[in-house]
């Protein structure tokens, strides 16, 4: 299969930068699919590009310009990830061909989530997935309702209602660009805990859990 593997920020960064063992789990577990499988990784900035959010807030900069500030603390992570794995670091979409890259932050008004779904599509993957912090799609936003229910499944017409904010750092489950390009180009998508990176190993297996979009 040919699969793009969102990493949530969430989930793989600290405040002070990628964490160590997070990371190292996960690139075992892409080591062994990587043996049956072609596969792209997107990671996402997280709590290091939150606190350094904070750190300037101050200085009184737009959107589009503290995003630009993001983008490059996160190409720090594609290339930590790239020399890790050995696949092509891509910070530009034009001429992209399909290839396995690593990618994160491109453009200011792109979410992360944009740019896997953008790869998946060129790739023409069977699946993406996006390791997240909860267990997948909630009918309300499970850390602020208690009665919040999982969604299992989601069809491709159905999903407009997943897209959070288009501004930086407040995306939500898979922003409206994501979405778009999901629906349009049909990707099968799953969003699955990733707190357990196994739980990659279990997506790409055919366990049914998460929720499914498609």
């Amino acid at each position: 299969m040919k699969i793009v593997v969102k990493i949530g920020g969430s989930v793989s960064m600290k405040k002070s930068g990628p964490d160590y063992r997070y990371i190292s789990d996960f690139l075992d577990v892409v080591d062994e699919l990587n043996e049956d499988h072609k596969i792209s990784i997107c990671v996402g900035g997280g709590d290091f590009v939150r606190s350094y959010s904070e750190a300037i807030e101050g200085f009184g900069l737009g959107d589009e310009e503290r995003e630009l500030c993001f983008i490059e603390l996160m190409r720090s992570n594609v290339m930590l990830i790239s020399l890790l794995t050995g696949k092509e670091p891509l910070f530009d979409l034009s001429g992209y061909e399909g290839e396995e890259v690593v990618v994160s932050g491109i453009e200011p008004g792109r979410s992360t989530d944009a740019n896997a779904a953008a790869v998946a599509m060129y790739m023409d993957a069977d699946l993406l997935v996006k390791l997240t912090d909860v267990d997948g799609i909630y009918d309300k936003d499970p850390r602020n309702n208690r009665d919040a229910e999982l969604i299992d499944s989601i069809g491709f017409e159905d999903i407009d209602f997943v897209g959070g904010e288009e501004r930086p750092l407040d995306y939500g489950p898979l922003d409206p660009n994501a979405l778009k390009t999901i629906k349009e180009n049909r990707i099968k998508t799953v969003l699955v805990n990733g707190r357990d990176p196994e739980n990659l190993r279990r997506v790409v297996m055919g366990q049914d859990i998460g929720t499914h979009i498609g």
